[in-house]
């Protein structure tokens, strides 16, 4: 699903080049969940971006369900983030003047889809139901708990039905002590609807429940579990 050879990123600095990642290679099968791990400033939301054509490589291949990236316009690159990436930000970055369905929708807007207004509100209400959200989606994002913002913001990343869902620090800006819900919550997202996730993350209990977990060391990937 996912193939990494030799990547590379580089930054410019004041007096010489920042390297992030340095020669990072990764395979991920189809449906498999992985956590990447490691301290501020590792490369690890570098990497992501990347893999969410949201940043470009200094060097190396990346290819994602037979897809190349490095061979892609930016049009098409759009396309495919839109069709088939699904993102779950630290911050969730709902919008404050829609209501939590309008939310989940708005990655529908774009990219041509041919479906109607109704199939994708019905869409948008099962996956706000199967979250346990179907009493909120008339609300806005202010009436709702930091956990309760997260799953919108998850039900929003699979509104287009991806095949790779890439979540950044999702429990950055909740409590602690939500961790274990969070990481049954992530378990779901992985086993019910069969995507590919991958998550940065510096909280334990969600890479302890992700089938894989990888450390970033030097700008290489180490296998952490």
């Amino acid at each position: 699903m996912i193939e990494i050879r030799n990547l590379v990123k580089k930054y410019p600095g004041p007096t010489e080049e920042v390297t992030a990642l340095n020669g990072l290679d990764l395979s991920v099968g189809k449906g498999e969940s992985v956590a990447i791990v490691g301290p501020s400033g590792c490369g690890k939301t570098t990497l992501l971006n990347i893999l969410g054509t949201l940043d470009s490589p200094t060097s190396g291949s990346i290819s994602i369900d037979g897809a190349d990236l490095g061979e892609m316009e930016t049009d098409a690159r759009a396309r495919f983030r839109n069709r088939s990436l699904g993102f779950v930000f630290q911050q969730h970055f709902l919008l404050p003047q829609c209501t939590v369905r309008e939310n989940v929708i708005m990655p529908r807007l774009a990219g041509g889809w041919e479906e109607s207004e109704d199939a994708t509100r019905d869409r948008a209400d099962s996956l706000l139901d199967g979250l346990g959200l179907g009493h909120r989606s008339e609300h806005r994002p202010y009436q709702l708990s930091g956990g309760e913002r997260l799953r919108v913001a998850i039900a929003r990343s699979l509104i287009n039905r991806p095949s790779l869902v890439l979540a950044d620090e999702p429990t950055g800006s909740l409590d602690p002590s939500l961790g274990e819900q969070v990481a049954d919550l992530f378990a779901q997202l992985n086993s019910q609807h069969g995507v590919t996730l991958i998550t940065v993350t510096h909280n334990a209990a969600l890479a302890e429940r992700m089938g894989v977990a990888y450390r970033l060391v030097e700008g290489k990937l180490e296998r952490a579990s």
